[in-house]
């Protein structure tokens, strides 16, 4: 036998049917379990293996979804993609992913990508842009997660994120309750999470009784640039005995910076934990976002629309741990 192998040449040395190769390699129960491990031999010493892309083409599924992200460098996304890797093995399904560095030209040519590939379904972590999902992914089910679409489209997808309001106010409040009197903000450049985050933040002081000072609620930029000098801003010049970084990026420039600040004791909060934080000099409280169950229920969420089209859209809010160090 000469090139690559091909079904014919496992058939003839099987002895058998060549739609009988094709229900062994597919674990069908029509073939005996006897010659099913025959046949798998044979086509694992020849070297044959199926031609998925031709199969995904005659059942009109590839059994792969499609996975979209901001930051791969970012351990929040690398974690969730970890999450909705397992979760979708565990349904049978391998999963495709594409970083897009925040910029909405480069998750155009994703979905694009995505769509060219035959994916089953995307997950998207959108870069917050005014994209028109709907004109761009046409019939392919999608769920977005941690990030929303906009909003005139987004109740036509499922959308899976942490409860940012309450996780921000317990955050907060906690920072508070350790005795801190003025507490500045550096807020998400992400646009829903930014409103949310400020929402919660706004609602603990108010609960509080604390006033809203303009001059203490800050935003990062996207590449997160003017974090250290608002950092400064916020624990020098503004004398902010408390300080809430509303992400971990945030957070990381945050911590490099405070070294070189000569700074009276202080309260810190932020999202998602770390285990190092426990041997920072300073305290620190966290909201420990539920990484495993937002993967996990964004790849649920999308099978079930790939396997019921008529399944209704729905938002889930998962709740957040507080941890304090």
């Amino acid at each position: 036998m000469s090139g690559k192998p091909t079904i014919k040449d496992v058939a003839a040395q099987a002895g058998v049917s060549e739609a009988t190769v094709s229900r062994a390699l597919n674990h069908s129960d029509q073939v005996k379990p006897a010659t099913q491990h025959k046949i798998q031999q044979i086509a694992q010493q020849l070297g044959y293996h199926p031609n998925g892309l031709a199969r995904s083409i005659r059942v009109q599924h590839t059994h792969t979804l499609g996975m979209i992200i901001p930051d791969i460098l970012n351990a929040f996304f690398t974690q969730i993609v970890r999450a909705v890797e397992d979760a979708a093995d565990a349904t049978g399904y391998d999963v495709f992913i594409v970083n897009t560095d925040e910029h909405l030209d480069r998750e155009s040519k994703a979905l694009n990508l995505m769509l060219e590939k035959q994916v089953d379904g995307v997950i998207i972590a959108s870069a917050g842009g005014p994209t028109n999902y709907v004109e761009w992914l046409g019939g392919t089910p999608a769920v977005f997660v941690d990030r929303m679409p906009p909003a005139l489209i987004a109740r036509q997808y499922d959308r899976v994120l942490v409860d940012n309001v309450q996780a921000t106010q317990a955050v907060v409040t906690q920072l508070i309750r350790r005795g801190a009197k003025r507490i500045g903000i550096i807020n998400s450049a992400v646009s829903v999470t930014a409103t949310e985050r400020l929402q919660g933040y706004h609602q603990a002081l108010a609960a509080a009784g604390r006033p809203f000072d303009a001059a203490i609620e800050t935003t990062a930029w996207t590449d997160n640039s003017n974090v250290a000098q608002m950092t400064r801003q916020l624990l020098v010049n503004q004398q902010c005995d408390g300080l809430f970084a509303a992400d971990n990026t945030i957070m990381d420039t945050v911590l490099h910076r405070i070294p070189e600040l000569d700074l009276a004791p202080f309260q810190l909060g932020g999202f998602d934990d770390q285990d190092w934080f426990d041997f920072l000099p300073y305290h620190i409280v966290t909201a420990q976002q539920p990484i495993v169950q937002l993967g996990q229920t964004a790849v649920d969420r999308l099978i079930a629309q790939i396997t019921q089209p008529d399944v209704e859209p729905q938002e889930f809010r998962l709740p957040a741990t507080i941890v304090t160090h």
